[in-house]
């Protein structure tokens, strides 16, 4: 059994991509395009799509000029004509500009700044857009930071429905865990990224199959691993992928390959990926490629055909000490016991080790044949060092399958030296790490070595001697047992086919059964399904209706409007319509939603705040507001409280709160507390309450409301005064159903 050199798969995982790209891709015509072209909106996204191209390609620092003079001209058409969209995208790429120019502070000045006009302008994808550039500006070590990035951003494309870039977005936040080496966070948000892309009906999965197999492979789950990877390779190679991918799934599948010991599958696929990179121009992957095919030839004892691809791809690698090539020549001229070849490469191994310092892949190659070398050519004493420093390696590295191997060779080396009793020991440890395929191959071997061993220690001709007179005894005692066992063989054989036959007529008629029992089965379940969808669609309708009835409330009451004059009952009527529309948005939410469960709470306040804002869009004050809402979703008897609390609260903070200035600060946060507690908290920084008020507050309509609300939520309700008022709702969430019990 020989070691295995086992390929260092990495997966590179890209940043930020534009998807649009110049309709030519040739800078010459950029020019000519933006004479062509009349309409000044198409001519700023143009210019936007020349800074992106000169930004991509950067050969020089005139191509980053180029990508910011464009840049700029795009973004001066774009505030004339207020694009909002191509204003981000420019400004961030501006920032992007300014980060390769080296002046970082500036940089994230203006990607800050495209930041908070996409927020302002709910520019929900380049919000998201701009966080994902963010990550990317932090270091390589800060993985909290630009997994935080990456998590608003997904949090942002879910809003917006954008759901392709939402599972792109999932896809590079494994990326930046698989970097690291973290597989199980790895695993979890690529399968995130392809239960999304299955919902859209993207069948483009190939990437995604690709690391859950190498991170499968990290964590020796071959089963798993195979499957994925074989699963990318039928998606990657119907759908044309690029030669990287392809070079990494084949790389992958033959290293799978050679670890569960199908040697013959295992070159089949190196060989596709050496194929793959010389189409690429990939001589490091040819290389890898070319020694992994050359030690799977190796391991099933081909070393003709192993030296032969080693000399056909010699223009793959380097001349300078290539200590893994070298160290494979000198493994395959041994073998082939041609000695005096295998000299010189021993001699320039020797010489490696010396002039350079080799990384773990190379010590493991070396040092594995330098000690073969040693072993096939008489020396086998001189081999002890080396095995002692393959062992160190593989310890510190946890690597149980080298470490097998490791302690197979020191088998051969004590056998060698005549140190049957160490031999014995080595072979023990090599038997209990090597996998359930070798169990009768190493028990034989086992056994002839126990022989060995003992027989050494006595007077070995007599033994055998004796042994040899008693091995004929009982030769001709068991020829006749033989023939016995044999009629009873034929015997039991026959009464055994009577069994089986037996057996398969009744397991045939209990499968006819079975088959008819899931026939009723399968008619249940499609009868319960289509209930199932009416019940979906009479909740709609519900919900459908109950918002139209109130929007037809909120109509009359605006009609009734109209013939008031009293300034109070016109207030009561406004007041009135602001609560039905509160509510109103939360049956919206939910017959428009394949969720008839729950609303989420982020989205709807950003919904009712816009709503609150254009109705008193003639005040002459201007407010800003501030969000810092979770992803929380309530079900319908906690939503509605919940949202007529919000209208009460932020109504009376635009009404009455900034009554001695002009402009002021709403802040609106919803967030967990603890477990299923969560806090919902409006703060103004206006006037306070007035004095008095603990003698007045059950006069005001609002306050009462308020106050019952959140009793019905179960809850507590605060005033707080600092630098204005503050009001605190704290609840606990009701618990949801799961789908499992909703099934039930």
């Amino acid at each position: 059994m020989k070691i295995h050199r086992l390929l260092n798969l990495l997966l590179l995982f890209t940043g930020i991509a534009y998807t649009q790209d110049l309709s030519t891709g040739r800078a010459h015509d950029i020019e000519k395009q933006l004479q062509l072209e009349k309409s000044e909106a198409k001519r700023a996204d143009l210019l936007h799509h020349a800074a992106v191209f000169y930004l991509e390609r950067l050969h020089s620092k005139k191509d980053l000029d180029s990508a910011e003079m464009y840049n700029r001209r795009s973004l001066l058409i774009s505030k004339k004509l207020d694009l909002k969209k191509n204003i981000v995208q420019c400004l961030l790429l501006q920032g992007q500009v300014a980060m390769l120019k080296g002046n970082s502070q500036l940089a994230m000045s203006i990607k800050n700044k495209a930041l908070q006009y996409a927020h302002s302008h709910r520019l929900l994808k380049e919000e998201a857009m701009v966080y994902k550039d963010l990550a990317l500006d932090l270091p390589e070590q800060d993985i909290e930071g630009k997994a935080a990035y990456f998590k608003k951003a997904i949090a942002l494309y879910k809003h917006s429905g954008a759901h392709a870039d939402e599972a792109e977005s999932y896809f590079e936040l494994a990326g930046i865990y698989h970097n690291i080496g973290e597989s199980d966070s790895c695993i979890t948000y690529t399968k995130q990224a392809i239960k999304i892309k299955k919902n859209i009906k993207n069948n483009d999965l190939y990437r995604e199959y690709a690391i859950l197999a190498q991170n499968y492979w990290t964590q020796s789950n071959h089963k798993n691993a195979l499957a994925y990877a074989l699963e990318a390779e039928k998606l990657a190679e119907s759908q044309k992928a690029d030669g990287e991918w392809l070079h990494l799934i084949y790389n992958l599948l033959a290293v799978i390959h050679a670890e569960l010991y199908a040697d013959n599958s295992s070159i089949v696929y190196y060989k596709k990926a050496i194929t793959v990179a010389r189409k690429n121009n990939d001589a490091y992957g040819v290389e890898s490629a070319t020694l992994n095919a050359a030690m799977s030839l190796y391991n099933k004892g081909d070393f003709r055909d192993a030296l032969a691809l080693l000399d056909a791809n010699k223009d793959s690698y380097g001349k300078d000490c290539n200590a893994k090539y070298i160290a494979m020549y000198l493994l395959v001229y041994c073998e082939l016991k041609r000695y005096e070849k295998a000299k010189p490469f021993y001699e320039q191994l020797l010489k490696c080790n010396q002039e350079k310092v080799p990384d773990d892949a190379e010590q493991k190659a070396m040092y594995f044949a330098i000690a073969q070398y040693l072993l096939q050519t008489g020396q086998a004493r001189k081999s002890y060092p080396y095995i002692d420093k393959l062992r160190a390696l593989a310890i510190r590295n946890r690597d149980r399958f080298h470490l097998r191997e490791i302690e197979f060779t020191h088998f051969e080396v004590d056998s060698a030296t005549g140190n049957y009793a160490g031999a014995v020991e080595h072979f023990k440890k090599y038997k209990s790490l090597s996998d359930s395929i070798f169990n009768i191959s190493s028990t034989k071997q086992l056994a002839d070595l126990q022989l060995k061993y003992e027989t050494n220690k006595k007077d070995k001709d007599i033994k055998l001697l004796t042994q040899h007179g008693k091995l004929q005894d009982e030769k001709i005692r068991y020829a006749s047992i033989l023939r016995y066992v044999f009629i009873g063989g034929l015997t039991l054989l026959g009464v055994f086919v009577g069994l089986l036959y037996t057996r398969a007529r009744l397991k045939q008629r209990t499968n006819k059964a079975l088959q008819l029992k899931q026939e009723k089965i399968n008619e249940q379940n499609e009868a319960l399904k289509k209930l199932l969808h009416e019940k979906e669609w009479l909740l709609k309708e519900i919900h459908h209706r109950v918002k139209n009835n109130l929007q037809i409330v909120i109509s009359l009451l605006n009609t009734q409007s109209a013939y008031l004059e009293n300034k109070d009952a016109l207030n009561a009527i406004q007041n009135s319509q602001h609560r039905m529309h509160a509510m109103s948005l939360i049956h919206q939410k939910l017959y428009q939603s394949d969720n008839l469960a729950s609303i989420d709470m982020s989205w709807y306040i950003y919904e009712l705040v816009n709503y609150l804002k254009e109705c008193f869009e003639d005040s002459d004050k201007q407010i800003n507001y501030e969000f810092e809402t979770e992803p929380v979703e309530l079900d319908v008897t906690q939503a509605v409280p919940l949202g007529l609390i919000l209208n009460e609260a932020i109504s009376n903070a635009i009404k009455y709160a900034f009554t001695t200035k002009d402009n002021g600060n709403i802040n609106i946060t919803l967030a967990a507390v603890s477990g299923d507690i969560y806090r919902l908290v409006i703060a103004d920084d206006g006037v306070g309450l007035p004095e008095g008020f603990e003698s007045i507050e059950r006069e005001s309509l609002g306050m009462d409301l308020m106050i019952g609300l959140a009793d019905q939520l179960d809850g507590t309700f605060e005033l707080v005064e600092n630098n204005g008022l503050t009001i605190v709702i704290t609840f606990t969430k009701k618990r949801q159903f799961t789908d499992a019990e909703q099934a039930l």
